[in-house]
């Protein structure tokens, strides 16, 4: 199929539907592969002979390519088409899922989570950029809905299937069974016969690309890594060879944020933020993946460890969380379509913190009913936000565009992630260390991202409304 030139308004698909269950399915798989691998983790040491970092590297290795590449993605889409760029992503992500599925040893693994990584941050861009394509303005929230909604589900019973699989298959079935998703979602996605749309600019700014793949990941893992504790107890940030890797860090992302300033075609049009309602969803969707970081990890350690839960019963005790996104997501679709992200952006972010606060306080109580409420004020939250919030950010930007300004969106939330859990560990360390015990140091790094929650509030209250979407008629 010939690639279809930019335009700021096609007739909508006739099998866009198709398409979307494709897009949906894909973005479930990379969700699910954040989360699941932590309750195979022991079973992936054993069998590997693997440490606890390398067991820790398992899940890192991937959110810090997310994090990096995300960006560089976003870029590609538009050179190579959106379609296109899904089609290949997925099947590097097929490719690479097979080799982890298949590794013998921790370096395949870790190579193969790497790759993982690289083929999400060339699939997530193009297929969150190819929901605005494939739909008219209003629809485009209730297909957004569907599109987010579905696979954040999956993200929260991430601990639940990876438990399930390793207890009947084995650790290595976590990664096959991302095959036969992979190959339904290149089928639907053919069948679908959507139009490749790309860039007549078909520029690369590899020093640009090059800035943000190292520096980036220079500056996460040093956070991270900080955030462990040494045997006396303190925590590592001060140490001098991780200060030398956050300064690198921040200096080479630094320098990857003057040259979009300053180039004539950037990787990433920072430019776009000038634009104050563009510059606000981006905020928002970094900031509540920065506030909601601690679930992932703190979430079901204090469940096993505090509570005393089973793997099991651990990831089912985040169905509060998870029945507020299934339920609400589609209604915020519905509700953007009609009056815009500002007013579901506004309760959103209210809910958020006040979940965070209430699942924050609950930690310490040790009390799971009261966990529960925090959690599903925490999911109506987010299910106010992410979606309504990604699909104002992308339909406020022509078609030549979406795919590098999805990738900014992507980058955003990836980082706003990966420090995100760097700051929740920080937290809980520090709680620690003045002699709090698990449950109170939990707490402490949920309310920490409540705190942070607040400030998207504020964003929130101060961003300008983009008015309803038309419908196109």
């Amino acid at each position: 199929m010939q690639n279809t030139p930019p335009a700021a308004e096609t007739a909508p698909n006739p099998r866009r539907w198709l398409m979307l269950l494709a897009l949906t399915g894909s973005l479930s798989m990379i969700f699910v592969d954040i989360t699941v691998t932590g309750v195979a983790g022991p079973a992936i040491s054993k069998s590997l002979g693997l440490g606890t970092a390398g067991t820790s590297w398992i899940a890192t290795s991937y959110l810090i390519t997310l994090a990096a590449g995300m960006a560089i993605g976003g870029r590609l889409g538009d050179i190579l088409g959106k379609r296109n760029a899904f089609l290949f992503g997925i099947l590097a992500f097929a490719a690479a899922s097979a080799l982890c599925g298949a590794a013998g040893d921790g370096a395949t693994l870790l190579f193969g989570r790497v790759l993982q990584g690289l083929g999400a941050c060339l699939m997530q861009p193009a297929s969150s950029a190819l929901v605005i394509e494939n739909f008219a303005q209003g629809e485009r929230g209730k297909a957004m809905g569907v599109y987010i909604g579905i696979p954040m589900s999956f993200f929260a019973l991430g601990p639940v299937i990876g438990g399930a699989l390793t207890q009947e298959f084995g650790w290595r079935s976590v990664f096959f069974i991302n095959l036969p998703i992979a190959a339904a979602a290149i089928a639907l996605a053919l069948h679908a016969r959507t139009a490749n749309r790309a860039s007549r600019d078909r520029s690369f700014d590899w020093i640009s690309a090059a800035l943000i793949a190292v520096g980036l990941p220079l500056a996460i893992y040093a956070l991270q890594e900080g955030a462990a504790r040494r045997d006396d107890g303190a925590l590592r940030i001060g140490e001098p060879r991780l200060v030398a890797m956050l300064g690198a860090g921040v200096m080479l992302v630094s320098l990857f944020a003057y040259r979009q300033l300053v180039v004539e075609r950037p990787l990433v049009h920072l430019a776009l933020f000038a634009n104050a309602r563009l510059r606000a969803n981006v905020l928002l969707i970094g900031l509540m993946q920065f506030a909601m970081a601690a679930i992932s990890v703190q979430g079901p350690l204090y469940a096993t460890e505090v509570l005393g839960f089973d793997e099991m019963k651990a990831g089912m005790a985040q169905m509060p969380l998870l029945v507020p996104v299934i339920l609400l997501a589609s209604v915020a679709g519905r509700v953007y379509d009609r009056r815009g992200a500002r007013p579901l952006a506004r309760l959103g972010m209210v809910l958020a913190a006040a979940g965070l606060a209430v699942w924050g306080f609950a930690c310490m109580e040790q009390s799971y009913p009261a966990i529960a409420a925090g959690m599903a004020l925490l999911g109506a939250g987010a299910a106010f936000v992410m979606s309504p919030v990604n699909t104002d950010t992308l339909s406020s930007v022509p078609d030549d565009m979406r795919g590098q300004t999805s990738g900014l969106v992507q980058t955003f939330r990836q980082v706003g992630g990966a420090t995100g859990v760097a700051f929740a560990a920080c937290l809980s360390g520090i709680a620690g260390a003045y002699g709090q015990d698990l449950a109170h140091a939990t707490g402490a790094a949920f309310l920490g991202g409540a705190a942070v929650a607040v400030l998207g509030c504020v964003i929130a209250l101060r961003m300008p409304d983009g008015g309803a979407p038309r419908a196109r008629g």
